[in-house]
């Protein structure tokens, strides 16, 4: 994809400074899933599924980072997120 194109993509998916209400379902792959990391993940969403390994989740877009950053100071690994659908 050239940059014009890769830059009107970015302005439909969601950026950075995106601080609305609006929810987003997300996926968030972990190690392995645990009461533990189940309690840290709901303190910035509301978990919908529990998968194998991670949790799917209806989280803001600034709810994202901060699930990442309350599980890294709880040295936990994050794998990938992954951004599947806006929330209708």
């Amino acid at each position: 994809m050239n940059q014009k194109k890769n830059s009107d993509l970015l302005k439909v998916i969601g950026t950075p400074m995106e601080y609305s209400d609006d929810k987003y379902l997300v996926y968030v792959e972990l190690y392995k899933t645990t009461k533990t990391l189940k309690k840290i993940i709901s303190k910035h969403c509301e978990i919908t599924s529990e998968m194998e390994f991670g949790y799917i989740c209806e989280v803001t877009m600034q709810g994202i980072p901060e699930i990442v950053r309350s599980l890294a100071l709880k040295n936990h690994a994050v794998y990938q997120i992954v951004r599947l659908s806006k929330v209708l």
